[in-house]
């Protein structure tokens, strides 16, 4: 990008295509860096972790994945003792899914190796640098998060609040 460019104007084609390369190269090596074999397993113990007990069905909407794919990630999941099916309180027909315990301290664990690995990568940067990094990429994400809940609705048509069509 160039660095020419006058506060406030717009910018160029080339300008969001370098931005989108940056962006992109990001994430993949974050995907690279992983070290855990299989990063749906860790979304789906980050996001029971957030949400706290919830149904195998309504993970699966949040993660926008398919229902057999959530099925299978439980699965391993459950073997390895890091999740729990229990009989859902409002409707003992169904089931939620549960951290263990070891589902926590997995979570704690993880959390804590990003963590490292951050404080490592960013250990030259000025601390204040970090932070308007962290803002800008928060406000990022709310934008991006909003513009994909924008196009969802459209491609949809409205919805009522349990989600069904309006």
């Amino acid at each position: 990008m160039s660095g020419d460019q006058r506060p406030g104007e717009r910018l160029s084609d080339e300008e969001y295509t370098e931005l989108g390369k940056t962006v992109g190269m990001l994430f993949r090596g974050v995907m690279r860096s992983r070290k855990e074999p299989e990063g749906g397993q860790i979304a789906v113990l980050m996001m029971l972790h957030k949400c706290g007990p919830t149904r195998s069905s309504d993970l699966a909407k949040e993660l926008f994945l398919d229902q057999s794919t959530v099925s299978r990630h439980v699965a391993h999941l459950e073997a390895d003792g890091l999740i729990e099916k229990v009989a859902d309180p409002n409707d003992r027909r169904a089931t939620q899914l549960h951290l263990t315990e070891l589902g926590h301290k997995h979570v704690k664990d993880f959390w804590q190796k990003r963590i490292d690995s951050m404080r490592e990568g960013f250990g030259h940067w000025d601390p204040e640098d970090l932070r308007t990094l962290s803002r800008l990429m928060s406000r990022y994400v709310e934008d991006f998060s909003a513009m994909i809940a924008k196009n969802i609705e459209a491609k949809n048509g409205p919805t009522t609040e349990d989600g069904s069509s309006a």
